[in-house]
This record gives C-alpha cells, sequence and structure tokens, in this order.
C-alpha cells in the first residue's frame, strides 16, 4: 500500500539516485512499520522549475508525499519523517530547507492491493501470511 511520489527540479534524479531513493524509502519503511517490501512502491515525477513556486519564487525543492496506512503512532511518524529528510539530503545534496516530506494517511478499509483489503492495525501477520509466496519476489 504505501505509494511514495517524490517530485524534483528536472535533472535532479539520474537512475542511479532514483534507485538509491526507491532502495532507502523501502528499506525506512519496512524497518519502521515491518510491511512487506513487495508492496512498496515509488513513483519519481521530474518538474520544471518554473511551474513550482516556494515563497514566489521558481522552486528547486524537492517533495515526497508518502500514501500510507493510518494507525501508526506520532512518534513512529515523526522518526519515519525525520529519516525521509535526511535520506533526500543525503542522496540528493539538496539543502534540508528545501526538502519537504508529508504523510498521507488513509483507512485500511480504503485499500485492497493485489485483491485483498489491508490489514486493521495489529493484523498485519495473519494478513501477511497470505504473501509469503512474494517474500523472495
Amino acid at each position: 500500500m504505501p505509494f511514495y511520489h517524490c517530485l524534483g527540479p528536472t535533472g535532479l534524479f539520474t537512475q542511479a539516485i532514483k534507485q538509491e531513493i526507491a532502495d532507502e524509502i523501502t528499506r525506512i519503511h519496512c524497518e519502521a512499520t515491518g510491511a512487506l517490501s513487495y508492496f512498496i512502491q515509488v513513483q519519481f515525477e521530474e518538474v520544471d522549475p518554473s511551474n513550482v513556486f516556494q515563497n514566489r519564487k521558481p522552486s528547486t525543492a524537492v517533495r515526497l508525499h508518502a500514501r500510507i496506512r493510518a494507525g501508526r503512532s506520532a512518534e513512529q511518524r515523526h522518526e519515519m519523517l525525520k529519516s525521509y529528510t535526511a535520506m533526500l539530503h543525503r542522496i540528493t545534496n539538496v539543502l534540508v530547507v528545501n526538502i519537504m516530506v508529508a504523510f498521507i494517511e488513509t483507512s485500511f478499509e480504503n485499500v485492497m492491493e493485489s485483491g485483498a483489503r489491508l490489514p486493521a492495525p495489529g493484523e498485519e501477520a495473519a494478513w501477511a501470511a497470505q504473501f509469503a509466496h512474494l517474500l523472495d519476489a
């Protein structure tokens, strides 16, 4: 379910940078939540800086918008936000003041993936068992 949309100025995301960011998003999300890596999706979008404004000026900022399942603690979300911000800074060399990371939380009842509705918080183990064949995918 987690869907990460990473936006940045045209030319910032080489294939190697995209791979490293996708690897790190997957690692951070899995370590923080116990999610199966198979379901973590990352999409990159390059944006012409003349089409994005911050403080009334064209912006070269990096944005990471993540649609995640609701039900995690504020502390857990805060640690993930900090980890994603630090990772984007380290990989892209974009200043932290020009990085925004935001979570959009979605109730488990409103998402179906691979034909199965997402589990309620606390029901992850039983849900994940039906996808054991994907662990090596």
